[in-house]
């Protein structure tokens, strides 16, 4: 089938899932309804595979009582995330449950994997692990505030006779976090809650310029919003979703009805940003077309001060556009997060760059400016 074809089939198919999802507008307490619970996840250049070990799902009506939790299914089982992407889903299970008001969803992570083969035709080695593009295995660890399972706060209703269905959107190339070569790895987590009734698609494909181009695998393809009056810095821009193109350079983002910044952006290419508002149960179709540069430079993330477990530093390099704004608002082009002390390259387009840092153990967001020549190495340096 043609890949692109096979996109638009899997928009559609989602449209559909929306369209189901709940048989009742009632939100009544009373009686039971179905609820199914669907993981899946952006795609990464930068393995081969990914795995996180499932215990089980569950969810709670409280939004702050811990002895509230209900297991929607158990799983057991040891799930390759990378394979879950290009909009496909694994069920992590369906139960019937008291209609009404839900606040939080918890995914139980085991902390032994199961006894099937991993994509190296090898028993797993850890719970959770990821594979490099060289093969080289690195554990996992969970961070001590996921030890009793991902909480994530989501609100939904179980409408009485109805099937609500969950997407829990895992962004693998936010929540593996490199520690180097001697350096503790470990499992971030970052998980979006999607209720399907509520989101909208939005897919296309990304090629190189002039149209028709060649398909451009593993373009950067992320929904962002601006707010140039938020007092710390790294809140004026907000990823709400994020993906890369596949081998035929198709993509496919799910997100809550509003309005975004559609930014795309690959190594090599200008970055190109639309204005795009999706419509719940619809999908909105995006195509870009990239125009190629010749001349770049390198920004140097240097990293001095990391000396516990579960530390780690968060970059975002953004620019300047106008993105059928009007005026000039700021989109982010990449997103890294180190765990280990040392220099990290970064490869840019000749521009000037507003670089942020971010992480638990700095005392204050770090924000400045980089211009990036031909050739040339700019650094930025952070210190905790």
């Amino acid at each position: 089938m043609n890949p692109r074809f096979a996109f638009i089939l899997a928009a559609l198919a989602f449209v559909a899932l929306t369209g189901c999802s709940s048989s009742s507008d009632s939100t009544s307490s009373s009686g039971f309804g179905d609820l199914t619970v669907n993981l899946t996840d952006a795609p990464s250049p930068d393995y081969k595979a990914v795995y996180i070990s499932v215990n089980q799902v569950e969810v709670n009506r409280s939004a702050t009582d811990e002895n509230g939790w209900q297991v929607v299914d158990i799983v057991n089982e040891t799930i390759n995330l990378l394979d879950l992407t290009g909009g496909i889903l694994k069920s992590l299970g369906t139960r019937e449950l008291p209609a009404g008001e839900y606040n939080q969803v918890r995914l139980v992570l085991a902390s032994a994997p199961d006894g099937e083969n991993n994509i190296l035709g090898t028993v797993h080695p850890f719970a959770n692990y990821a594979v490099e593009l060289d093969d080289s295995i690195h554990e996992l660890k969970i961070p001590s505030e996921d030890s009793n399972g991902v909480t994530r706060a989501k609100q939904f209703i179980i409408d009485t006779n109805a099937n609500v269905v969950l997407i829990l959107d895992f962004d693998v190339m936010k929540s593996v976090v490199q520690g180097g070569d001697t350096g503790q790895w470990f499992l971030k987590s970052v998980i979006e809650v999607l209720d399907t009734r509520e989101i909208a698609g939005i897919t296309g494909s990304v090629t190189d310029s002039p149209t028709p181009g060649t398909a451009q695998q593993g373009t950067r393809v992320s929904v962002q919003t601006y707010d140039g009056f938020a007092i710390d810095p790294k809140d004026r821009v907000i990823n709400h979703a994020s993906t890369l193109t596949d081998a035929a350079g198709s993509y496919i983002l799910r997100v809550p009805e509003s309005t975004y910044n559609l930014v795309v952006y690959k190594d090599g290419f200008n970055s190109s940003c639309r204005r795009v508002t999706p419509l719940t149960g619809n999908t909105l179709i995006e195509d870009f077309a990239l125009t190629s540069v010749t001349a770049r430079g390198t920004l140097r993330v240097r990293v001095n001060g990391i000396s516990q477990d579960e530390e780690s530093v968060t970059v975002s390099v953004r620019r300047d556009t106008l993105c059928g704004t009007g005026t000039l608002i700021f989109v982010e082009l990449i997103s890294e997060s180190y765990a280990a002390d040392g220099d990290y390259d970064i490869l840019l387009p000749l521009n000037t760059y507003t670089v942020v840092a971010y992480g638990d153990t700095l005392s204050r967001t770090l924000s400045d400016t980089r211009e990036i020549t031909s050739g040339g190495i700019k650094i930025f340096e952070i210190n905790l």
